[in-house]
Order: structure tokens, then sequence, then C-alpha cells
């Protein structure tokens, strides 16, 4: 299986990615940094991992202008998709659906052999994306077609067109970004990587498909409408975690009612309004201390705390370990 991603309409090669068939059974490990500067498309900075079952790709694109790239698929893949920030649509060659991605969504994507066009829109913040590449018949070993789980969507993949298996997109739950921060900072090398790695990969299907099943029994409440303003609402917390606005403020902000904004978030995001502003702080916390280059107190100052001391606290409850435990692991 080969992989090609290319800016649209030129020989530029961005990415290649290669599975062979007799690489999936064997205890097959590659990892590679990858950093693409091009004056027609910007800067992307990718992490790329190659198991015997799966293609990993965590990337971040700091783009000068809304670009097209076009990627081959020379084999039938599943892919999971997540859109930690950015926005994005592709179209695969031949068909006329489009699929659009916003900051904090995911969904689970068949793709036969084929041509698509991604668009990615420019920002003045990069843009964070991680997929997972599985071929199909690795999937249908860890899922078999006739499971109750996504039934629906292993119908369509005889169909040989690219389709979703969520009609809309997800949000990006807590847990599931949780394991995505896991596997984008695991230290373990070699064998031991690979089997992390591949045990988070089930993880996170398994996360996905279980809030596929949790939304389609709930009873539905909001309207298109309300769901821009919801993600309106988790955009202006994401820019303003630091400060953020009281939820009266907030609800104001995005036109919604307390009640509609907080049950709303909660079943969009995931969790809470304050457990989110919460999550943004420690994510932040985590990589600046990973980084080396602050002290707790000026990354306490940084996020929104006053005190140190609460600061380590909260960080305490969140990750299970000190602030202080984690530089320690730096020297």
């Amino acid at each position: 299986m080969e992989i090609m991603l290319k800016l649209n309409g030129s020989d530029i090669l961005l990415y290649r990615g290669e599975l062979s068939k007799q690489d999936r059974y064997k205890e097959f490990f590659r990892e590679e940094q990858v950093i693409s500067q091009h004056n027609q498309v910007g800067t992307i900075t990718a992490t790329q991992i190659t198991t015997g079952s799966f293609m990993m790709a965590h990337c971040q694109l700091q783009l000068t202008h809304t670009v097209q790239l076009s990627k081959e698929v020379e084999e039938d893949v599943v892919e999971l998709s997540f859109a930690l920030k950015g926005s994005s649509r592709f179209q695969t060659i031949g068909q006329a659906t489009r699929h659009a991605f916003s900051t904090g969504q995911h969904n689970i994507c068949y793709f036969p052999r084929s041509k698509s066009v991604y668009e990615f829109l420019a920002s003045d913040h990069p843009l964070d994306y991680s997929v997972v590449i599985i071929p199909k018949e690795t999937y249908f070993r860890l899922l078999p077609a006739d499971s109750d789980l996504h039934r629906q969507f292993a119908l369509q993949l005889d169909k040989q067109k690219t389709t979703c298996s969520f009609q809309t997109n997800l949000p990006i739950t807590p847990a599931i970004a949780s394991v995505l921060r896991d596997m984008r900072g695991c230290q373990r090398t070699g064998s031991l990587k690979r089997l992390y790695l591949e045990s988070k990969v089930t993880e996170l299907l398994m996360l996905q498909l279980e809030q596929m099943q949790t939304r389609e029994e709930a009873i539905p409440f909001f309207n298109k409408a309300d769901y821009r303003k919801i993600h309106q609402a988790r955009e202006l917390l994401d820019a303003h975690y630091v400060a953020p606005p009281t939820i009266i403020e907030l609800a104001k902000l995005v036109g919604l009612n307390e009640f509609k904004l907080k049950r709303g978030f909660k079943e969009q995001v995931g969790t809470t309004i304050l457990s989110y502003i919460t999550q943004r702080r420690m994510e932040d916390a985590h990589r600046w201390l990973l980084e080396g280059e602050k002290t707790i107190g000026e990354i306490s100052y940084n996020i929104g705390y006053k005190s140190p001391a609460h600061f380590t606290a909260v960080f305490k409850r969140y990750y299970g370990l000190l602030p202080s435990a984690v530089l320690a692991k730096l020297t």
C-alpha cells in the first residue's frame, strides 16, 4: 500500500508512505520526522509512523494561504481523522460529495483506491491534524463486517465509494484528546513503541465507535444553528482560556441561553465548560513543562493561575503527578 500527498497541480511531493503486504504481519516499525517548506504552501511538519498494521501521521501546517493537496491511495483503506485545530475539506475525484472538518472534530472515513483533493484553509495559527490509516483487510480483522458497531458503514465499503462513518463529524472528547496526546508524547522506542501505538489505535477506534453509539441513542434537542453557536463557544474558550468569560458571559456572546449552552457543550465536546477550560490549561502546561524552558511559576501565570500552589494541585489531580516530577524526568 502506498499513499502520496502532493501540492495539487504540481509535482511537489509532500508525503509518501508505504506499507507492503509482506510487512503487515512482521514486527515492523519505522518513524521519521519530516519538515516541508515551500513558497506556495508554507511549512508542514509531520511525524510519520508505520507499523506492521497501521500508518500514522501527526501534522502541523503553517500555511501562508489556502492550498489544495492531492492524495493518492493505491489500496482500500479506512482512515481515522482528527482535526485538532484548523478547517479543511476533501473530495474524491469522480464523486460529487465533499466532506469538511473544523477544529475539534473527528470521523472514520473509507477511501477506495482513488485520488482525492484536500483543501486546507490558511490561518494565523498552525493547523493541527492526526490521521491513522488502516488497510481495509486489517480493519475487518479488528471489527468483523457484520458487527453491530458499524453495520451501515461496512455495507458502504462494498460500494467502493468514499464515505464517512458519521454523517456529521463528532466532537473530539477529552478521552480521545488524551489518547492522541499520549501517542504523540510516547517516549518508548522500537518494538515497545510499536506495541504501545497499535494498542492506542485500537483504543481510538473504540472511543470513536462508542461515541457514535451514545450519540445515536440521544434525543434530538438542538438544531444546526445551535450546534454552530456551541462550536463558536468552544473556539472562544480556546482563544481565551487563560482569562475565560463566565458561563453567563459566554452564553450572551454566542446567543444561547445558559441551559442550552451547558447541555449542548457537554453533548458536543464530551465535558463541561469548566472542565474544558482546565483541559486546555493542563495541555499547554504539560507541553511547556516538556519543553523545559519555563519555570513552574511562569507556566502557572501564563495559563491563568495566580498561585503556583493552586496550579500544582490542579495539575496533580489531572495527570497524577506533580509538575516538578515532569521537569525532573528531563534531567
